[in-house]
């Protein structure tokens, strides 16, 4: 009898499948922001395609502060659990105030995608797709936007960080 409640116990033991429920993802710490790569996309058809690199300031008229001018190589971003905090400003004792912070909202991963990160800035709602996410770097690209409503194209940028603190 011992040695068929033991069995029993091993087979059900050791049948057991572990569920492990599809997380968002660590995204915490300071990335700089190395590549903005702007799109413009009339009729699914990409028509214009520019890519900045570090050195290089990407400035956007048709945006609001502080996503208007984004200093490639300079301009950091700061990941926290539920917060994305922009446009530091040194404190004179070697730390950062974060001036502009926004609660963000990142859904979970699937096995197609990493996840989306949403947030309100100024008003405004803003969606990234993480495209590619690794430890040390990510890539993020914005649900684009209609300047100019439904006369113009829709203008897309995608944007790679590097992680760079803590």
């Amino acid at each position: 009898m011992r040695t068929l409640i033991f069995i029993f116990s091993v087979l059900l033991l050791s049948s057991c499948e572990r569920y492990d429920r599809p997380s968002a993802g660590n995204l915490q710490g300071e990335y700089v922001i190395d590549m903005v790569t702007f799109q413009k996309i009339d009729n699914n058809v990409t028509s214009d395609d520019t890519t900045y690199y570090p050195g290089s300031v990407y400035i956007n008229p048709d945006e609001i502060y502080p996503m208007d001018t984004i200093k490639l190589g300079y301009t950091t971003w700061r990941f926290d659990y539920n917060i994305i905090s922009m446009a530091p400003v040194l404190d004179g004792f070697g730390g950062k105030i974060w001036t502009k912070q926004y609660y963000i909202d990142m859904t979970s991963s699937s096995g197609w995608e990493d996840g989306y990160i949403e947030f309100m800035c100024e008003g405004t709602k803003r969606i990234f797709r993480v495209i590619d996410r690794q430890p040390e770097s990510m890539t993020l690209r914005s649900s684009g936007q209609w300047p100019f409503a439904n006369l113009g194209a829709k203008q897309e940028i995608t944007l790679q960080l590097s992680r760079v603190g803590p």
